[in-house]
């Protein structure tokens, strides 16, 4: 061998030497090489090249940037492409998180999907336990109807809305002290929970039913006129007596009252108005009859 052929192939050595140390020495001259050895001198600066490609996508990847794409036709990369994918899908299913979809999964990034999916589970569980406290803390635990708090947020909620004209019913349960000191405040339960129960029955699945006092409702109607909500306390009425014609221990007897507002601004008016007509309501009801009594025995 020549020493000008030792000196190219310690060249050849050199530079991949000095590439794979991370440095960046000058190409080799191909046309300066004899016609038998270009073939080796390409293949090297090929070699070359394609490591340093790989490194600077390498690089990249390390810095997070995940817009880099990997270069063609080089297997040196290769698992590096299989990655990139990963972290790039493993982005996509992070803004999904955050975006609230807990549905995510990862499978394969070995101890990372285990540590990612133990995450998501926790996320979950934190869903579920802040979901519960919220219902606890807007709903009646006797009746299950919602309670004062949720009432007045909705209240506030509709007049910042374009639900009018917005009805509101006052209902307040007759009798329930005399069926709690005549049968036991058990019983005194069971009638409110009746109460709810013909409430809700009357209105639609998106009225707001709740209960603001221990013998106190209100249930808010959006969209509806004053008309419609006439015929709302009619519907409530026929519950009433439907669930009273099957009643074995006591009668229900809800006094109501309604108004409509028919502007922003008017909610609370509104709702002073219906409470009026309530107590108008029971008044007139205790003249005719005494609801929420125990039935007289057989």
């Amino acid at each position: 061998m020549e020493e000008r052929e030792r000196q190219l192939i310690r060249a050849c050595a050199e530079r991949l030497n000095a590439l794979l140390a991370g440095r960046r020495p000058e190409p080799l001259e191909v046309e300066s090489v004899p016609a038998d050895l270009q073939p080796l001198v390409e293949s090297v600066e090929r070699l070359a090249a394609a490591l340093e490609a790989s490194r600077e996508f390498i690089l990249a990847l390390a810095d997070g940037n995940l817009d880099v794409e990997p270069p063609p036709r080089n297997q040196l990369v290769a698992p590096y492409k299989q990655l990139h994918a990963n972290l790039r899908h493993l982005t996509w299913q992070t803004k999904q998180i955050a975006a609230g979809d807990l549905n995510q999964r990862v499978d394969y990034l070995g101890e990372f999907s285990i540590a990612f999916n133990e995450m998501i589970d926790a996320l979950r569980e934190k869903r579920r336990t802040e979901e519960q406290l919220r219902h606890l803390s807007i709903h009646d635990p006797l009746t299950g109807v919602y309670n004062r708090m949720y009432f007045t947020e909705e209240m506030e909620r509709l007049e910042r809305g374009r639900h009018f004209p917005v009805s509101i019913i006052a209902a307040d349960l007759d009798g329930l002290k005399k069926i709690n000191d005549t049968l036991g405040h058990a019983a005194g339960d069971r009638l409110i929970c009746m109460a709810a129960l013909v409430l809700k029955e009357g209105v639609r699945g998106d009225d707001v039913v709740a209960r603001i006092g221990g013998d106190e409702f209100a249930v808010i109607l959006p969209d509806t006129a004053e008309e419609a909500a006439a015929k709302v306390l009619e519907r409530i009425r026929a519950c009433e007596a439907e669930v009273n014609r099957h009643a074995t221990d006591f009668v229900v007897g809800i006094s109501l009252g309604a108004a409509t507002a028919d502007l922003k601004g008017c909610l609370q008016e509104a709702l002073r108005t219906a409470d009026l007509r309530m107590y108008e309501d029971k008044a007139a009801r205790k003249q005719g009859r005494t609801p929420a009594s125990p039935h007289p025995a057989e």
